[in-house]
């Protein structure tokens, strides 16, 4: 199965490309979970860090702190989270090729640089086929838009602009399984997604992908 995920932040047409992607035959990418795989991540990388680092000889003895640790199955562990997520959390339906899951809270000021590492490197893992979307907005234009509205204008596009400098690194990172693309793109323009769908190997007719993008008139300022 395709496994699709959508990096982003808030205020950027996530929810109207949400629409646009789900609208794909045989697709059923989920909305937002609270971030609940950069847990389960962390708790995967804790793991294969505590194995690696404290398994041994020693751990072998019942007195030792960390015994046992050494028996740990750090990948399977992994694997079992990776398999739980997709079936409890974004449970497709019968029939489903392509799923995943959009979410916002990846901004520097919510995920430390070490977590944003381990949740993509988690995805990219142990997740059949994955693909990345790293989607973007113009920090001042996003800044003025929904909640963000409430906090002081320079230090959101501070936040914003870090945020994006990290999605443009994990892209460089990971070319071949991620895309880069910018609200602009599809801003009023469903032809902008054009290049996206042939990344992913799919394509819509430019009038479903219009009544799609419709649902940002009600959802950005």
């Amino acid at each position: 199965m395709k496994h699709v995920f959508i990096v982003t932040f808030g205020r950027t047409g996530s929810t109207a490309l949400l629409k646009a992607l789900n609208a794909i035959d045989g697709a059923c990418i989920r909305g937002q979970n609270g971030a609940l795989l950069c847990s389960l991540a962390e708790a995967a990388e804790t793991l294969n860090n505590s194995h690696k680092e404290r398994s041994g000889n020693r751990s072998l003895l019942t007195g030792n702190p960390w015994y046992g640790i050494g028996e740990a199955d750090p990948e399977a562990f992994a694997r079992s989270l990776a398999r739980s997520f997709e079936r409890d959390v974004l449970n497709p339906p019968e029939g489903t090729r392509i799923t995943g899951f959009k979410e916002i809270n990846y901004t520097d000021e919510t995920l430390t640089d070490r977590s944003f590492d381990a949740v993509l490197r988690f995805m990219l893992r142990y997740f059949e086929d994955p693909h990345l979307i790293f989607l973007t907005r113009d920090p001042e234009e996003a800044s003025r838009s929904g909640w963000w509205q409430d906090r002081d204008q320079q230090v959101v596009i501070d936040v914003l602009e870090m945020t994006i400098e990290r999605f443009h690194r994990a892209h460089a990172a990971n070319p071949e399984r991620s895309f880069l693309i910018d609200h602009a793109e599809f801003d009023r323009n469903p032809a902008g997604l054009g290049p996206l769908l042939e990344w992913l190997g799919e394509a819509l007719p430019v009038d479903v992908l219009a009544n799609c993008l419709e649902e940002r008139l009600l959802h950005l300022n």
